[in-house]
């Protein structure tokens, strides 16, 4: 567990880091000329790498052991989202994801049978970077991390509790580490395959995937039910925007980005109002 905390404060200590390179302004990517290569790097990989793996996965690996894998990661999401919800104050998800994290590891065998769902055990959608939106907390800058793909300063909270409390820190050996990272990396790329087209047929796939993943995020915070739209663009003098929108929150579907490439735009769909080809201008402060 040491090892773990440790990891953490360092990567905290980068992001503070990182926070402190934004603009007087505030806008939303203040590095952008960093996270675009970071994006062009984390293409490159996935391309050659770790999208053709996805891919011979989905094509080839019998459907209950795919079933299964996502099923097993999906339990975990489910502990952390009891937690996280338990944070924000809404009891009946907490105890229905408790539930479910009960029911999947005992009859459904360390989770790899989903019997909460059979029996009405809604999945909940807590996380760590929402729990603080919830407590008022900014989101901060946007990044894009090597890797692993689109977040935001706030959102980095979730990865890293998992990453110091989650069951890799129970898990010894490195290759063991590198196994269970590498089997849930290839699961959650195969589940983004069929955003591919779409992302690589913008004429902006950097700026389309950034756009989409904090608007999912926005509207997350706020369980779906934003106040008011979030500013992509850097604002007039006369926008009816709060000067304090970035630091309020309460929670809706997440962009799950997290995969190698960050080369899939998020999960819930950009709103029609997000043109095809999103300007890759810095936007404003207030952030999801």
């Amino acid at each position: 567990m040491t090892h773990s905390i440790l990891s953490t404060l360092r990567l905290c200590g980068l992001a503070l880091l990182l926070a402190g390179c934004a603009s007087p302004q505030n806008n939303y990517d203040p590095i952008e000329p960093v996270n675009r290569g970071i994006f062009s790097f984390n293409r490159a990989v996935d391309r050659t790498v770790v999208r053709p793996v996805a891919q011979t996965y989905a094509d080839y690996t019998p459907g209950p052991i795919k079933d299964g894998t996502s099923n097993f990661f999906s339990n975990v999401d489910d502990l952390f989202g009891s937690v996280a919800a338990l944070f924000q104050g809404k009891f009946g998800e907490a105890g229905t994801s408790a539930g479910r994290v009960i029911v999947n590891t005992t009859f459904g065998m360390f989770g790899l049978f989903d019997w909460g769902t059979r029996m009405g055990l809604d999945k909940g959608k807590a996380d760590f970077g929402q729990t603080l939106g919830h407590w008022g907390i900014g989101s901060g800058p946007y990044l894009m991390v090597p890797f692993y793909g689109p977040m935001t300063l706030r959102d980095s909270a979730d990865p890293l509790v998992r990453l110091s409390w989650g069951p890799i820190d129970y898990i010894d050996p490195l290759w063991g580490q590198i196994a269970y990272y590498g089997v849930y990396l290839v699961d959650a790329r195969s589940k983004l395959l069929p955003l591919d087209a779409m992302l690589d047929s913008q004429i902006d796939p950097y700026a389309y995937l950034r756009d989409a993943y904090l608007q999912a995020r926005w509207n997350k915070v706020y369980d779906g039910l934003p106040p008011h739209p979030l500013p992509l663009g850097e604002p007039d003098d006369d926008d009816d925007v709060p000067a304090n929108s970035n630091a309020s929150g309460v929670a809706s579907e997440a962009a799950t980005a997290t995969m190698v490439s960050g080369d899939a735009a998020a999960s819930a769909p950009v709103p029609a109002s997000t043109p095809a080809s999103v300007p890759a201008s810095a936007p404003d402060a207030a952030t999801p």
